[in-house]
Formats: C-alpha cells, structure tokens, sequence
C-alpha cells in the first residue's frame, strides 16, 4: 500500500491521482517547459532586435514575400520584456495574448516542479476550453488576413 506522501506526488493538481510514471513523465515535461519558457524570458529581456529584421527567418514570407501570422513574434516578445506594449503590437497585434499564455504555462510547469498542487489546480482552470481554443483560431486566421490584405 502506497503512503500518504507517494499519492499525494503523483496527484495531478485536478485531484485526480496519475501513476507513477504518468507524474514522472509531466514533471519531466514541465521541466522541459519552464527552462525552455524561462530561456524565451531571459531572451526577451536581454536582447533588443532591430525594428527591421535583417535575417527573415519565416520560410512563408521568404517564399510570397507576405508576413505569417507568427512574423514579428520574436520583435514583439522582445519589446513586451522591455515592457513596451505599443512597440510589440506594432511588431504583432497577438504577441500580448501569447506572451501571456506563455506566462499562465510558465506559471502551471513552476507549480508542477514544486509540487504546489493547488497553484497548479489554479493555472489548469485557466487552460482554454474548445469553444475558446477555437476563437482563438478564427482571431490568428482573420489576423492573417488582415496581414496579407493589408501588408502588416
């Protein structure tokens, strides 16, 4: 019989309890989450690109010549981490939205590595349902649009 303490580990934050390899495979995958997360942070604050890229990257838009609707991502994370709003909807209107899931999924893998079950239970209410999930996929498709149409 398990102890107290080795359910409680393999709790999932939702009450439900996971096996204990289920848990060892989410801990691991937050791990991966919060250094990666935290690297795009760190590189957000640190680096200050130029407003016009001198590298394209996109395949889209070194292909057409026509912006994706990620392009201006990495421009805009930058300057939301130097806490300039105006500049990163420049750069990309949705850059606010995804940085800031970027921190609610931030927030869910650091409470999944310290075991804080109820900081995580918080954070998965915050998760998009389908209803929203697919807003949000209209909201990035008429965005494109907008772009293309536009020249954004």
């Amino acid at each position: 019989m398990k102890s107290n303490e080795a359910m409680l580990e393999a709790e999932d934050g939702a009450g439900q309890f996971q096996s204990p390899s289920a848990a060892s495979v989410e801990r691991h995958l937050a791990w991966v989450t919060l250094i990666g997360l935290s690297a795009i942070f760190l590189i957000s604050v640190i680096w200050r690109p130029a407003d016009e890229p001198t590298l394209i990257l996109c395949p889209f838009r070194a292909l057409t010549g026509r912006p994706c609707p990620g392009c201006g991502m990495t421009r805009a994370f930058c300057a939301l981490g130097h806490g300039e709003l105006r500049r990163a909807i420049h750069f990309n209107a949705l850059s606010p939205l995804l940085y800031l899931s970027f921190i609610v999924a931030w927030l869910g893998a650091a409470a999944t590595v310290l075991k804080l079950h109820r900081v995580q239970a918080a954070v998965m209410r915050l998760r998009p349902n389908m209803a929203a999930g697919m807003t949000i996929l209209v909201l990035v498709l008429v965005w494109w649009v907008v772009r293309l149409v536009g020249g954004f």
